[in-house]
């Protein structure tokens, strides 16, 4: 009745392949959480299933050890508008500090701001701009938090947006529709697509008269991969995606790119440790080795414009 004849184990057998002792496998057996059955008063086991217990066993813990990671702090999520200098970030923080680990993930400013709310991420990441308030951020705080006066937000840095196309000098909504070029457009909540929809409202351009309107992208290098391949004439993307791509690019504002935070995590260890780094030497270097980036308030925590 060995293992190596008929796929069936004894209780011996099954504590080896287990790494239990006999009385752990029997009082399992019993309580229903193994597999086995009596036979001629003595307990067997199908080894298949033993190892399919494993199996379920062993990712079961991985689960539990991320999730307690994530509960002990270790873990940093962040969530929100896309930009290169996060993702080129995760390394470096990651070197000056081991212990913690941060992920980001690019659903654009406003599901960042949403995700923060709902509790599924420590930190978000955006851009939005009020034109009636002149400010980035602090007015639309209002439509995804009941207590704004709960949050902090950190400057993480400057950054200047262009109009880029590949054999063109694109100059305005205006220009683009008059030369019938193809746009490639962001997608709803990303900040881009709320500078987007301020700059046709401010030029007095449809959205119906853009072609292209209505495709989007998710990430500054998809929409340059688009423009790169001939899918779309022109887009909006940052200074340094279009510089490093060789697009033709010009100018439309500098924006003030932002994390926001929950008071009540703020001074946690992991979250500590972002801020520290965001006002580390290395930060601003990265910055500073990248063209259309200003670091003038990184690291400051902000607040809103005073109405005079």
């Amino acid at each position: 009745m060995g293992e190596k004849n008929t796929g069936l184990l004894t209780a011996q057998e099954a504590s080896r392949l287990l790494n239990i002792n006999e009385k752990k496998v029997y009082a399992l057996v019993q309580e229903g959480k193994l597999p086995g059955t009596k036979v001629t008063g003595k307990w067997i086991f199908p080894r298949a299933e033993l190892e399919e217990y494993l199996r379920l066993k062993a990712q079961h813990t991985l689960r539990r050890s991320f999730f307690e990671s994530v509960i002990n702090k270790k873990v940093i999520l962040v969530c929100g508008s896309d930009d290169p200098v996060l993702s080129m970030a995760q390394g470096f923080f990651h070197q000056d500090h081991p212990d913690y680990t941060l992920f980001s993930s690019s659903v654009g400013s406003g599901e960042g701001l949403s995700l923060l709310s709902e509790g599924f991420c420590h930190v978000a990441v955006c851009h939005l701009y009020d034109p009636g308030a002149d400010d980035f951020n602090f007015p639309v705080l209002g439509h995804y938090f009941e207590h704004t006066d709960n949050l902090t937000l950190v400057n993480l840095f400057y950054r200047r947006v262009c109009f880029v196309a590949k054999d063109h000098e694109v100059t305005s909504f205006a220009d683009l529709v008059g030369r019938d070029l193809r746009f490639i457009n962001r997608q709803k909540g990303s900040g881009i697509r709320a500078l987007v929809d301020h700059l046709i409202d401010t030029e007095n351009v449809s959205a119906s008269d853009i072609k292209g309107f209505e495709d989007e992208a998710f990430t500054h290098l998809d929409v340059i991969n688009h423009i790169s391949s001939g899918r779309a004439d022109a887009g909006i993307v940052t200074e340094s995606a279009a510089r490093s791509a060789n697009l033709h690019f010009c100018r439309i504002l500098e924006e003030r790119f932002d994390m926001v935070v929950r008071k009540e995590i703020f001074f946690d260890k992991n979250i500590q440790a972002f801020v520290e780094f965001i006002r580390s030497d290395r930060f601003r270097g990265l910055l500073q080795d990248m063209k259309g980036y200003d670091c003038r308030d990184t690291g400051k925590i902000m607040y809103a414009k005073t109405k005079e």
